[in-house]
């Protein structure tokens, strides 16, 4: 059965929490600038207004305001739906952005869950930009071992775990991405894709054997399914005939 994309939160609280529509919080949370964060929430008005801060008002953000925050790496259209902790997970992986995303989880844990207009959530973006110590702290702010499974274990759109972007990205710091997401939960391999790839499949057909060899060290049971019917052997003797 495929996990649930969504975990079973109060709707109408996360529709609260979901979106950046202020420009200067989008440029806190991109900067990395802790000062700059806590100034914004000490304007706000009591505990529940600083929480409803981090994302409310619905409007979009023009290109012309995501361009004024330079250290925002994700894509514009990704910032349709993205939360405060979104913008910080993919922005870097300094420690003065480990101390707001800190912060964020901090006011807002709810945001650990939260997911964007692509379906990603915060977990997704930090993964995916190669931000493995922002990837650690997320998973360690996860309030104990059901919700951090919780939180592994959702996919986005296309129905990807971080598992996936982790064997994508590859290299040391993918290898070190997929070594802690498995240390969490060593199952995770067995969530497959809307298309039916596997996280195996994935790493075989990109090259990247330490990454397959880590994967299958962790759980014999992982699954080895493929796009089309296929299997993680289709593109391991391809390359082998190359």
């Amino acid at each position: 059965m495929e996990p649930s994309n969504r975990p079973p939160l109060n709707q109408e609280r996360v529709q609260d929490l979901t979106v950046v529509r202020r420009p200067e919080l989008l440029r806190a949370a991109s900067s990395g600038d802790l000062l700059l964060l806590e100034q914004f929430l000490s304007k706000q008005d009591g505990g529940s207004a600083r929480l409803a801060a981090l994302a409310r008002d619905v409007v979009d953000i023009h290109v012309e305001e995501a361009a004024a925050a330079a250290a925002l790496c994700m894509p514009a259209a990704a910032t349709d739906g993205a939360s405060a902790l979104h913008v910080v997970a993919a922005s870097g992986d300094r420690q003065g952005y480990l101390d707001l995303a800190r912060l964020v989880c901090c006011k807002a844990p709810e945001l650990l869950l939260a997911c964007d207009g692509n379906g990603d959530t915060p977990l997704h973006c930090a993964v995916r930009a190669g931000n493995a110590e922002m990837a650690s702290l997320l998973i360690q702010q996860a309030n104990g071992c059901d919700e951090r499974k919780t939180m592994l274990r959702m996919t986005n759109k296309r129905g990807e775990t971080a598992l996936h972007e982790a064997v994508r990205f590859g290299h040391k710091t993918g290898l070190c991405m997929v070594k802690a997401l498995m240390y969490h939960d060593k199952e995770l391999a067995r969530v497959v894709a809307r298309d039916g790839t596997s996280s195996l499949y994935l790493a075989v057909s990109l090259h990247h054997s330490s990454i397959a060899f880590e994967l299958i060290s962790h759980d014999k049971e992982l699954s080895y399914s493929g796009p089309l019917g296929q299997n993680a052997l289709h593109p391991a003797v391809l390359q082998q005939q190359k």
